[in-house]
């Protein structure tokens, strides 16, 4: 490298000595030629030379000719008030942008006087303070205005100056309002690549916020709540104006990645809040931008500096970096943490820095910082990674130790338990003290690592332990509902454990004519239960809803370097023989049950389980093995192209039939292992279980690897033994009272079956149509409550026929800013009253809308079909009832408990430029809020009544027709299920995708996947080539969606 050496300050001043330069080239000559090449601060990454040419910096002098015009807000440009004469210093060194503006191209284009130096000596307070009598204006870095606020008798000394200009990066709100009591503050914001384009003077009392003129050009792109990008686009005045436009002459609208907040009550004002790479995003993919927080807690005399953490974890964490590490104490540690609370009281974000997530840097790493002081976020970031990890599992340990003293449920009554629930919540968001209690809780902030606070402390002083689970906040998300769900479930808990204690007892008193009387062995017991549970068991009719076919997952796991492939094998199998003591039932199969049986009902099926448990050395016929590094990429590969769909065929990694023949075994797995990683794909009968009932297997199986890898902690106590029991939902259907006569339920319930209506004609007590019950003279309860179950052709078999043409994979992004763009532009419209769409229901309704519209533009279009007003769009979503079924229910329950909500549209209402998004948000969230324990009850009732269920139907069967199914995986989070570390790097799935391919001759199948780290989501969905083309021309979803990977049948 070349390497040129700068002449000394006093050879640069000596004039007499030198050669004359003359440049007397015309300004338009020059206009693309350099005048000097800088470079970027770094604070986002390596930096980058930039070259300015004269024509950007002619920019700089054309400030003055901004013309007073509509939309300036009757404000001055910045260059008001420098006038000819005025003395200007500058704290900003040479090297950097505002260094040369302000000490050689402001000086030299207004005639000021620049006063330099001393030589040798950095800008400091005291510098500052021997200067004051002599300066009009200053140009100072933010750290020393911020210093100059917190000095007040140097402050007083600066009452003669006309303006501090302050630049170069955020200032402290608070602290600089001091200054510029004093002596008026120019907040001022450029680029090095455009420098300072539209500034304005704003009043003195906003001097935090900017204007800009409107030949700057700029839009404020909301890219989520109330928060926006800075974009700048080319127009006619470019070439005075927009100089950015000389250092990029190739683009015409450039994303500056500023985020900004509009003032509440002056429009035209915007106030910095951070960078879109600064933002932290949780893994719950909330977004969190830091400045503020940062910039207020850099306030307090102790602290140097810090940095908000947590991208990727459940929560957001300050690292702190101290003036005097030696100083660390309680005392300083509750002065920081009144600063923070301060900050989290004051700031737009609904997420909370909590007291436990603080920590304070290491005194041998400080912190990466720029010429101007400011820190290196990305550097400073890297530098920290191991440290940042390293606390979070700190963290997750201090969890399972954390001090619920504090808290009590008091279970005198309703009233008492809503008060503690209301003091629990208050921990964890102070605005529930005067929130209603018959007010929804999410409204106000709670989120969903809030949610697990929540129960994380009632399940501690409760000892509901797992029989209190999310779920339960979130179907029941008022105070007042939560509260009497909670005292179902602790009145269930008290029964449970005092059938327990009877039967307890009576073992106990049992006298010697019993055969067992002598047999008190604890093992013998052990052994006659474990033989009865494998005599096997009828399935129950909720098992109906899914009928006989594999729910087929595929999870993506890096393997520890070092480890073969036949060791992380054989350790798979091993905990899965250990997952079959626990559930035995997993190493079972599914058979049709016998028409001799007493109350057979046809399409009836029953588990049979292998009269005795695997040894622990078997091998386990349900999981193959299968080497793969030599057909398919590396595991690093599949990485970097996102474990895109279009990498392998479903059928690759596990040759196993969709709808298998009868019996068949309830696990299929095979272990596919690539170049440092594994791809283990599973199939479970959905049948026997439903998504919730896999994952709970999934579990199982993996913490039985943890357990047989040492970790005593990994006993899965939190696994009712009663999971598998087919049984229960029956007998506490029955126990509880929610049993009635056939002709007592709402026909509409049919709606949330996967069944026809015409079924219900055969029933005992049934009656012939929703129209009929409703004309009856008999009054019932039901009455009028929910609408006419939808009408859809059903089919005579299951499966149904193949299509002659199959669908092709098709996967598209989005993002976690399209998300939040989606949810602003829709939420204003949904103001209905008593209706609160979740942003769930908005990516819900955009997924649908998109689907069916480019069906529907195929059959228009091409097809040359017409639809009449009348005709439906349905859609299908899987939910599971177990929050409203009973709380006796234990939360590990393994069978299905789905029924199917089902909003409809007119398809041309759907499909209609006239119909926004929020509208069909409403639907969908309009469908949802019917469910209600009552409604989950009587679907068991009319599943029970039946007695035929070998003829299920879903409108989503085939693919001509304009009904879909969705499955919504958005907030399952990977990192639940962990195998341990000592085969699998890090223990977690790094991705897990569904196994769609198998029904796209049957099925119009949609996935939501689950939340990325980034906070985006992935569409996955079957399409005609056709149908594609029409999806990638539909303006609103390519607004939003970006097309990530596309697989061929």
């Amino acid at each position: 490298m070349r390497v040129l050496e700068l002449p000394s300050v006093d050879e640069l001043l000596e004039a007499e000595s030198t050669e004359p330069f003359v440049f007397d080239k015309a300004f338009e000559s020059v206009i693309n030629e350099p005048f000097c090449i800088l470079h970027t601060s770094g604070t986002t990454g390596v930096p980058k030379p930039i070259l300015w040419t004269h024509g950007l910096i002619g920019t700089m002098d054309a400030v003055r000719l901004l013309p007073p015009i509509e939309g300036d807000g009757g404000l001055a440009p910045w260059t008001d008030n420098w006038n000819e004469g005025d003395r200007i210093y500058s704290s900003f060194p040479m090297s950097h942008g505002a260094g040369v503006i302000m000490d050689i191209l402001m000086p030299s284009l207004f005639n000021l006087h620049c006063i330099l130096g001393p030589s040798g000596v950095l800008p400091n307070l005291g510098l500052i303070e021997s200067l004051t009598d002599h300066i009009d204006i200053w140009s100072m870095v933010p750290s020393l205005v911020d210093e100059l606020g917190e000095n007040p008798e140097v402050l007083a000394k600066f009452e003669s100056s006309k303006f501090i200009c302050a630049s170069g990066g955020p200032v402290s709100p608070v602290i600089v309002s001091k200054v510029n009591e004093v002596v008026r503050v120019l907040n001022l914001t450029g680029t090095t690549e455009g420098l300072f384009i539209g500034n304005l003077w704003v009043p003195r009392e906003d001097w935090h916020w900017f204007a800009f003129h409107p030949y700057s050009g700029f839009e404020f792109k909301e890219v989520q709540p109330g928060v926006y990008e800075h974009w700048v686009h080319r127009n006619e005045h470019w070439a005075l104006f927009q100089g950015i436009f000389y250092t990029f002459p190739d683009q015409d609208s450039i994303n500056l990645k500023d985020l900004y907040i509009r003032h509440p009550t002056k429009p035209n004002l915007w106030a910095f809040s951070g960078r879109s790479d600064d933002v932290v995003v949780l893994s719950n993919g909330y977004k969190i931008s830091p400045l503020d927080t940062e910039a207020l807690v850099t306030t307090h005399p102790a602290v140097e500096g810090c940095l908000m953490i947590g991208t990727g974890k459940p929560q957001a964490g300050l690292l702190i970096e101290l003036k005097d590490h030696s100083e660390k104490n309680n005392e300083l540690f509750d002065s920081i943490w009144a600063i923070v609370e301060r900050a989290n009281n004051s700031t737009f974000q609904k997420t909370r820095l909590q007291r436990e997530y603080i920590a304070f840097s290491e005194a041998d790493r400080p912190f990466i910082r720029t010429d101007k002081q400011t820190i290196k976020r990305h550097a400073t970031l890297d530098l920290y990674a191991d440290f940042i990890e390293r606390f979070y599992i700190s963290r997750d340990e201090e969890a399972e130790d954390e001090d619920f003293d504090a808290f009590s449920i008091d279970t005198t009554s309703i009233d008492t338990i809503s008060d503690s629930v209301s003091h629990v919540m208050r921990s964890v968001l102070p605005e529930v003290d005067d929130f209603p209690a018959d007010e929804d809780v999410f409204d106000l902030g709670l989120d969903s690592l809030l949610v697990f606070r929540v129960i994380r402390i009632i399940r501690a002083v409760t000892g509901l332990e797992e029989r209190l689970a999310p779920r339960h906040l979130y179907a029941h998300p008022t105070i007042e509902e939560f509260s009497v769900q909670l005292l179902k479930i602790l009145e269930g808990d008290k029964a449970r454990k005092i059938a327990a204690d009877s039967v307890s007892d009576a073992e106990t008193n049992t006298t010697a004519e019993t055969p067992c009387s002598d047999m008190e062995s604890e093992k013998m017991k052990n052994i006659i239960a474990d033989r009865k549970r494998r005599l096997g068991s009828k399935m129950n009719p909720f098992d109906a809803v899914n009928p006989n076919h594999y729910m087929g997952l595929n999870f993506y796991f890096a393997l520890r370097p070092g480890v073969s492939f036949e060791e992380a094998f054989a350790k798979l199998q091993a905990g899965l023989v250990r997952a079959f003591e626990i559930i035995p039932e997993l190493d079972g199969k599914m058979m049709l049950a016998s028409e001799h049986e007493f109350g057979h009902k046809k399409g009836e099926y029953r588990i049979t389980i292998p009269p005795h448990p695997l040894s622990a050395s078997s091998k386990p016929r349900q999981l193959l093995y299968k080497d793969l590094s030599q057909v398919l990429p590396s595991f690093q590969e599949m990485r970097q192209a996102g474990f895109s769909p279009s990498l392998f065929s479903d059928d690759l990694v596990l040759d196993c039939p969709p709808f298998p023949p009868i019996p068949a075994d309830i696990l299929v797995a095979q272990a596919n292992f690539v170049g440092g990683g594994c791809i283990l794909a599973t199939n479970f009968i959905h049948t026997c279980l439903d998504a919730v009932g896999v994952m709970v297997a999934i579990r199982v199986w993996a913490e039985c690897c943890r357990y047989l890898d040492g970790d005593e902690t990994a006993t899965c106590d939190w696994f009712d033994p009663e999971s598998f029991n087919h049984d229960l939902p029956e007998i506490i259907w029955e126990q509880e009272g929610y049993a009635k006569p056939v002709h007592e339920v709402d026909p509409g319930t049919w709606g949330f079956l996967p069944f026809t209506t015409e079924i219900g004609v055969n029933l005992r007590n049934g009656t012939a149509s929703h129209n009929e019950i409703m004309a009856a003279e008999k009054p019932r309860a039901t009455q009028n409550t929910l609408p006419p179950a939808p009408v859809f052709p059903g089919s005579s078999v299951w499966p149904a026929a193949p299509s002659e043409r199959s669908l092709n994979t098709t996967v598209f992004l989005l993002s976690g800013e399209s998300i939040h763009r989606l949810k602003q532009e829709a939420l204003p419209e949904t103001g209905v009253k008593g209706v609160s769409v979740s942003v769930i229901d908005i990516v819900q309704a955009f997924f649908w809308r998109a689907s069916i519209r480019s069906r529907y533009r195929v059959a228009k279009e091409i097809r040359n079909q017409t639809f009449q007003p009348d005709e439906l769009s349905i859609l299908e979503m899987p939910i599971d009832g177990r929050a409203y079924f009973s709380s006796l229910l234990p939360s590990s329950y393994m069978g299905s408990l789905l029924i199917m909500n089902r909003p409809v549209m007119p398809i041309e209402t759907l499909c209609s430029p006239e119909t926004n998004i929020s509208q069909i948000a409403r639907v969908i969230r309009e469908a949802a809020a019917r469910i209600t324990p009552s409604v989950v009850h009587d679907t068991f009732t009319l599943l029970r009544s039946m007695t035929d269920y070998s003829k299920p139907a879903t409108a989503n069967m085939g693919l001509e027709h304009m009904n879909a199914m969705i499955s919504n995986m958005m907030l399952f989070q990977t990192s639940d299920i962990s195998f341990g570390d000592s085969f699998f790097e890090g223990g977690s799935p790094e991705a897990m995708r569904p196994q769609i391919e198998r029904g796209h001759r049957r099925f119009r199948f949609l996935v939501i996947s689950p939340m990325r780290k980034d906070g985006g989501v992935e569409l996955v969905l079957g399409t005609l080539p056709e149908e594609l083309n029409m999806l990638m021309s539909d303006e609103e979803f390519t607004k939003y969606a970006v097309l990530l990977d596309h697989k061929r049948a």
